[in-house]
């Protein structure tokens, strides 16, 4: 039986030799390091390591006896071949009954002792086998591949986990996210905190899950994608939720994958992956209202909104829910509409609420509410659901957002046209995406007509901080403040309002307005003619988001009665042109804090890099903080869209 078995083996061995190129034998850890630093040793003590990732020897001396896949190359009447034969013999009958000895370097394993054991347990087909691991820490390196590596040991720290792999710095601290959230820190002290290590059934469970997607994964979606399976596991549990697959069948697991195999179609789409809608089509727009019908259904379209808060407690819930009312006078007796108010942990049940009371158009108006929106768009296909934010990672979820830094940038012109100290305040909220955009904009508008004008950025969401009094103190003139769709007036600070310095009393200037009624109703147009289904059709393998500004009515700005019409010129000028398509905020050249050239002359931002900024331009007095040091009310909003993706939870710290 012995030689038998060593005789299929060396056959395994001779086909991965003939087609193994240029290296046809196992790789050397000994051969790899040579002249080369490293950061040092780490000893791991005896785990059980997948044999996948057991890929060569520690010795330069061993490589030829075996092909690149562990199998032996020397003759069966060699001593080789007699010892590896007697194991065969040993390993059938009982086991690997002792630990192998090998290095860890970047998240592969090179045998130091029991290479034939390697090699029999993988002719068995065995999954991992018992080994002493010591970690041989690479040097520094500032490229990606390193941060991967540095995340994954965080990752594995913790999870005591080596089979899940990653390509993109951020995916391991996402996956710790995913599986077990660990709450921002809230101490004074504001340190990162640390996870605790995962007991075993938690490794175990996640082991089983992983092993489920990834066989599955492997043998029918793959063939065609580029996305490795770690990856596609990640998008597989920020979608469904780790606490709604844990304790399912194999079968069970198996049917939400394949429900979402076009995601990772979007997700390997890294070329192009995201379709940004950023005007109403054309035929929503002329078509009248009296002509157009269910594509499906002559009965009434019945819509639900939901709301993380009730209207008259929140000025952005106050904007949505003005959008609800604007689409009902619109459409009249086609539609019906109602709102739900609730926190993000009950809003799957309130959406299956909407959806028994037979709404079939939802918009859920808050990022809090895209983890949920997400899973019941997949859960509900009949259903559809959008939610307001830019996260444009699903197909199967499209999301919706204004284009407020155009509008923004308006008001930047007038702040540097009005200030006399050439001081002027920003006031921003979260540090999420989509923000920077918006000040980075003001500050573009401000530099444009005062290049000697510094904007001086602050934060109202900071932990007992008062951006008002800082603001005060550096003698400011004009804030750029909160937009809400109101009438301007001496009771409010929303929007750009001017400080008289002596007195401390505020007057108004100009504000962005927020039209969400604009969009609401040509989204719910789009449905009711059936360009809905065509946008899908058009992006087969992007993910879809409607971003609307000033060119399809969604933004504008409110000039204060006050303003002198002489000054509202050059702004409103400006504000057409952009309307028009003619004129681009972030247009080059475009320099940084720090002064590197951030969009060359001639050249402009894209869509895709203006939401994801993570930047400030020049003229920015202020920096961009982290989640932590939000107020604690403020955090939970603000994860789900933080510019700070790879630290945000600080796993990593």
């Amino acid at each position: 039986m012995a030689i038998q078995d060593y005789m299929k083996a060396q056959k395994l061995a001779e086909k991965a030799y003939r087609t193994g190129g240029s290296t046809p034998y196992l790789p050397s850890l000994e051969l790899m390091l040579r002249d080369k630093e490293d950061g040092g040793q780490v000893p791991l003590g005896q785990m059980e390591i997948p044999l996948s990732l057991v890929v060569g020897t520690a010795q330069a001396d061993r490589i030829k006896a075996f092909a690149s896949n562990f199998m032996p190359l020397l003759d069966y009447e060699t001593e080789f071949g007699s010892k590896w034969s007697l194991l065969c013999d040993s390993v059938r009958e009982v086991g690997v009954n002792e630990p192998i000895v090998v290095y860890e370097y970047k998240q592969r394993f090179y045998v130091a002792e029991g290479n034939k054991r390697v090699s029999v347990s993988k002719f068995f087909g065995a999954v991992s086998i018992l080994a002493v691991v010591t970690r041989i820490i690479p040097k520094p390196e500032d490229t990606d591949a390193y941060r991967v590596y540095s995340e994954f040991t965080a990752f594995h720290r913790i999870s005591g986990i080596y089979e899940i792999e990653m390509k993109h710095p951020g995916s391991f601290t996402r996956l710790l996210q995913a599986i077990r959230p660990v709450e921002l820190p809230d101490g004074a002290d504001g340190k990162p905190v640390q996870p605790e290590p995962w007991d075993d059934d938690l490794r175990r469970d996640v082991k089983f899950v992983y092993s489920v997607f990834a066989e599955y994964y492997k043998n029918k979606i793959a063939k065609t994608l580029s996305v490795e399976p770690g990856e596609a596991f990640l998008h597989f549990l920020e979608i469904y939720g780790y606490e709604q697959i844990h304790g399912l069948s194999s079968a069970e697991l198996q049917q939400r994958i394949e429900r979402i195999r076009g995601e990772f179609r979007v997700l390997g789409n890294e070329v192009d992956p995201t379709s940004h809608i950023l005007d109403p089509t054309e035929g929503s727009q002329k078509i009248p209202l009296s002509k157009m019908i269910l594509p499906s259904s002559p009965e009434t379209l019945k819509i639900a909104f939901l709301y993380p808060k009730e209207p008259d407690e929140s000025n952005w819930v106050y904007n949505h829910e003005h959008g609800r009312q604007h689409i009902q006078r619109a459409f009249g007796d086609q539609i019906a509409t109602t709102y739900y108010v609730c926190p993000a942990e009950d809003a799957e049940e309130k959406i299956i609420e909407a959806i028994a009371n037979g709404c079939r158009l939802i918009f859920t108006t808050s990022p809090v509410y895209h983890p949920v929106s997400m899973r019941m768009a997949v859960e509900n296909p009949d259903i559809i659901i959008l939610n307001c934010s830019v996260n444009t990672a699903y197909q199967q979820l499209r999301t919706y957002y204004l284009r407020t830094y155009e509008a923004k940038f308006i008001t930047g012109i007038i702040a540097g046209i009005m200030t006399e100290t050439k001081r002027v305040g920003y006031i921003a909220d979260y540090p999420v995406l989509g923000i920077p955009a918006s000040i980075a904009a003001f500050t573009l508008g401000v530099k444009m007509v005062n290049p000697l004008a510094t904007v001086f950025l602050d934060w109202s969401t900071l932990e007992n901080h008062d951006p008002i009094e800082y603001f005060r103190d550096m003698q400011i003139d004009l804030i750029s403040d909160r937009d809400i769709n109101a009438k301007l007036s001496k009771e409010t600070d929303f929007g750009l309002h001017g400080i008289c310095i002596d007195d401390h009393n505020s007057f108004p200037i100009a504000a962005p307005v927020l039209n969400w009624g604009s969009l609401y109703e040509d989204l719910v147009r789009s449905v009711l003619i059936g360009a809905w289904k065509s946008d899908a059709n058009q992006n087969e393998t992007r993910a879809l988001n409607y971003y609307w500004g000033m060119s399809s009515g969604a933004i504008g700005v409110k000039y204060a009665s006050s303003l002198p019409k002489d000054l509202q010129k050059l702004p409103r000028m400006v504000q057409e042109q952009i309307r028009l398509g003619n004129f681009k905020p972030f247009g080059g050249p475009i320099y940084d804090q720090n002064g590197k050239c951030r969009v060359e002359d001639g050249q402009e931002l894209t869509t895709d890099e203006i939401i994801g900024l993570d930047w400030l331009p020049h003229g920015v007095e202020g920096r961009l903080p982290e989640i932590s040091e939000l107020a604690p009310q403020f955090r939970e909003f603000a994860k789900w869209h933080s510019i700070h993706k790879q630290d945000s939870a600080g796993l990593l710290k």
